[in-house]
């Protein structure tokens, strides 16, 4: 069992690297990312420095119309001032228009680099989005299949002890008188309660017999299904009351184990036919039969 189990921690250390190794690509894309937004962001900045300057040339020209003003003012004695004054409207136009212009240009230019920050912002947000998705669902993946992996170990490990243990037989361990059996098995029951919840457990048998409760099976004709169902239900319940019969005041514990253990062989066996498995809640319903019955052994002493 010890090669398996290193085999296995091998498999989940390589599949962690494996993830850690895709959360670094992420990671270094999202820097790529944030990158190009900070770019986006300086380009912003040159264009709001650039708007400045714009704004500073459009202050010279209106200082300049300004002294043109006061030229004028001070030629209108003179026969060409009408001629000046033109000028100085054409030239007043002129800045006018050049300042219209400058202030759509920059317009057109803030909007366009507010939107390529908003595109870079939502891609990120969906990358990063995506990505944590992917490596969560990996990583569920992975786990899922190694606790399959895992429990396999584990369930043909319990078969395998089931068998040695019907080979060669129950060790001392699986002994204890039935004195010990209050305190170790049914805390907090007394021997005068043994017979009334047996008659419960009793019902509850009934009612998971009359539920079809007791085993499942997937084959889909239901005349097989029922049969294979019929056929474990059958061994199980031979063994269960087998182990009644045997009852006495050492053997409580042999009988406990080896009912679960026929409930592990049985199920294995059940593979062979669709896959028919007795439920586990049956298993317990059997086994807190057992123990109230040696309860009552008890009394009866």
């Amino acid at each position: 069992m010890s090669n398996p189990l290193i085999i296995l921690a091998l498999a989940l250390l390589v599949g962690l690297l494996f993830t850690c190794f895709k959360l670094k690509q992420s990671l270094r894309l999202q820097k790529d990312l944030q990158m190009n937004l900070a770019h986006a962001r300086n380009e912003l900045n040159l264009q709001d420095g650039q708007s400045h300057e714009i704004q500073y040339e459009v202050t010279q020209l209106r200082i300049q119309i300004s002294s043109l003003k006061v030229a004028v003012n001070q030629l209108q004695q003179y026969q060409d001032v009408l001629d000046i004054e033109q000028y100085v409207k054409t030239r007043r136009l002129q800045a006018d228009s050049f300042i219209e212009m400058t202030k759509i240009n920059a317009e057109i230019m803030l909007n366009e680099l507010k939107d390529q920050i908003a595109q870079v912002q939502a891609f990120l947000t969906v990358h990063q989005q995506n990505m944590h998705s992917q490596i969560e669902q990996k990583a569920q993946e992975e786990l899922k299949s190694y606790f399959t992996q895992v429990q396999a170990l584990q369930e043909r490990d319990d078969i395998l002890q089931a068998l040695e243990r019907k080979i060669h037989g129950y060790q001392q361990r699986y002994f204890f008188p039935l004195q010990q059996l209050q305190g170790q098995l049914i805390e907090g029951y007394s021997s005068s309660d043994a017979a009334q919840h047996l008659l419960q457990v009793y019902a509850k048998i009934q009612d998971a017999i009359q539920a079809e409760q007791i085993a499942n099976c997937h084959y889909l004709d239901e005349n097989r299904r029922q049969a294979a169902i019929a056929l474990v239900t059958m061994v199980f319940n031979a063994k269960a009351e087998l182990y009644l019969k045997l009852l006495n005041r050492e053997n409580l514990g042999q009988l406990l184990q080896a009912l679960k253990d026929d409930y592990l062989l049985i199920n294995l066996h059940g593979n062979h036919f669709s896959n028919a498995q007795l439920n586990e809640s049956y298993l317990n319903l059997r086994l807190e039969e057992l123990k109230f019955m040696a309860l009552l052994h008890l009394e009866a002493a």
